[in-house]
């Protein structure tokens, strides 16, 4: 879970406000912050800017977000992660077997008729089986 690190006072409209700053442990924190990353690369990508550039700015964009995201936004991203990374890994068992050939479907249909169902089994799966998958993947499970 959320681990609370220490206390910092931030002043907003010359009121003080006591902010508790939340840190993931090392692991769950560095992929929040991969995240970000990758979206702020797509951005800083739509502008046409250099590569080297693009990459230095998302960083800073990504580190910066991070530090100014709520408890429940950090959260949020983890799960979305989490859920994109057991789907990913339903959809791979399922290609590795014959599931889902229909004689006049191509591949291209079976991978959205597997990726449809794997996210449906995800939605349908207890929490004790997502547990499960996130400690196969190697990563925490958090609701």
């Amino acid at each position: 879970m959320l681990n609370i690190i220490y206390e910092k006072r931030c002043q907003v409209n010359k009121k003080v406000y006591l902010i508790l700053n939340t840190m993931l442990k090392e692991k769950e924190r560095q992929i929040v912050l991969d995240c970000l990353y990758q979206e702020s690369l797509k951005n800083a990508k739509m502008h046409n800017t250099a590569i080297e550039e693009a990459k230095r700015t998302a960083k800073l964009q990504a580190k910066l977000r991070f530090d100014h995201l709520s408890e429940r936004e950090i959260r949020q991203i983890y799960s979305n992660f989490i859920y994109k990374e057991i789907v990913k890994y339903i959809e791979k068992d399922i290609s590795g077997s014959s599931t889902m050939y229909w004689v006049n479907g191509g591949p291209e249909k079976r991978k959205m008729r597997i990726k449809e169902y794997a996210h449906y089994a995800f939605m349908r799966m207890p929490e004790n089986q997502k547990i499960a998958i996130c400690g196969k993947l190697g990563y925490k499970y958090i609701k």
